[in-house]
């Protein structure tokens, strides 16, 4: 459910509850000027839509990522590998979940050279380079016996950084090798996927990377949108797509609105938009499309990039129309004296007195006033200021005096 904020209400709320004051030996209703800020908004729930290019593989197989969620990447870079061969699907799902878990723990920085971990391999060198050095050292070739000792001196290191492999290590050496067994068993045929485009590659598919065009976008009705739910739901994931790479640039807002919040914008109108409550952006209206359905279809384009905007599809959303910042006074209490807008006034000494004030919003039931309002030169009355004690009810003034 859609709904106006034409009052900012919390904010109101409050600021009426700390400001109205009233003289208790005064029958007279008054109330402190305060300084408010009140926006006109709509919130609502929408979709996300941006120009996707999705990645595919020229074989079918196994597609295993090589660049991360969430990167960002160039066209032509690797972005992961087709594995084609026995297709088992066990065999399959198994060695993506090995290789999800190879990358957890390089991503956590505990990395380990595999071949480091072959002893054999090692104990075999060095036995070489101790014949080596004492062959040169019978030579009398003490250069060259100075270099292979230096090297023994390295085999060692690493013989005892292999005798000292953390559990994660380990577990990353023996990950490494069930999955080159798993390739073998899957079959031999590497194809290599690259970016299509430069942007932000995701392997999360919903079945609405086709709706990027701008053009299409912009056309959209109402009951296109409400649409998209119904697509969502039905996306096979094995759509033969593996991937996606998301645009950098620009993003749009879908939403279908009621006809009385449409009536708010205007194609080319510039606006500010919260996406699930992240700071408010600058945002274009792209299009309003009506129809008979009672409902009306808003789109907003923006160029500005909020966190997390590229993975999610459907948000929360906040668009700002207006906002206004100065002195909230009630309907109630503004009078025009001399052909001049303002309100009376109590003083202290229980006088009272009019101030000129500057509208720059008016709603029903209250005005917001220019705060620190300069009034023209040669003004008879002096403007209203902050803390001022507005009278609510001035039909009980006459001249100066309070009416008993």
């Amino acid at each position: 459910m859609h709904k106006v904020l034409k009052t900012g209400l919390i904010i109101l709320l409050l600021a009426l509850l700390l400001s109205t004051l009233s003289y208790c030996s005064a029958p007279f209703d008054t109330q402190t000027a305060q300084v408010v800020n009140v926006k006109k908004a709509i919130t609502g729930s929408g979709f996300l839509l941006r120009k996707e290019t999705l990645v595919k593989g020229n074989t079918n197989g196994v597609f295993e990522t090589v660049a991360k969620n969430g990167t960002r990447v160039s066209r032509g870079t690797a972005v992961g590998v087709i594995i084609s061969g026995n297709l088992d699907k066990a065999l399959s799902q198994k060695l993506e979940e090995v290789s999800r878990r190879i990358e957890e723990i390089k991503q956590s920085g505990s990395i380990f050279d595999i071949y480091s971990s072959d002893e054999a391999r090692i104990f075999s060198a060095m036995k070489d380079i101790t014949s080596t050095i004492r062959q040169k050292v019978s030579e009398e070739d003490l250069i060259s016996a100075r270099e292979s000792t230096l090297s023994l001196s390295a085999l060692v290191q690493k013989k005892n950084s292999a005798e000292n492999m953390t559990s994660a290590d380990k577990l990353l050496v023996s990950l490494e090798e069930e999955k080159y067994n798993l390739e073998q068993q899957l079959g031999g045929i590497r194809e290599e996927v690259l970016a299509p485009a430069s942007g932000y590659f995701y392997t999360t598919l919903d079945g609405l990377e086709g709706k990027g065009n701008e053009k299409d976008i912009a056309a959209l009705s109402s009951s296109d949108i409400n649409n998209f739910s119904q697509i969502l739901k039905d996306f096979d994931p094995e759509s033969g797509a593996n991937a996606k790479i998301c645009d950098t640039y620009v993003w749009y807002l879908a939403a279908s609105v009621p006809l009385e919040e449409a009536r708010l914008f205007s194609q080319g109108q510039q606006v500010s938009v919260s996406i699930d409550e992240s700071p408010a952006v600058k945002a274009k209206v792209l299009a309003v499309n009506t129809d008979l359905s009672g409902e009306a279809a808003l789109i907003l384009k923006c160029d500005r990039n909020i966190v997390g905007i590229y993975e999610k599809r459907t948000a929360e959303f906040e668009i700002c129309i207006e906002e206004y910042s100065g002195l909230y006074i009630p309907s109630a209490a503004v009078r025009v004296v001399d052909d001049i807008t303002g309100v009376y006034v109590m003083t202290k000494n229980k006088s009272v007195t009019f101030k000129c004030i500057d509208i720059i919003l008016s709603e029903d039931n209250y005005y917001i006033a220019k705060n620190k309002y300069e009034p023209p030169e040669g003004s008879p009355y002096e403007p209203l200021k902050v803390y001022d004690n507005i009278l609510v009810n001035p039909e009980a003034v006459k001249g100066n005096a309070i009416k008993d």
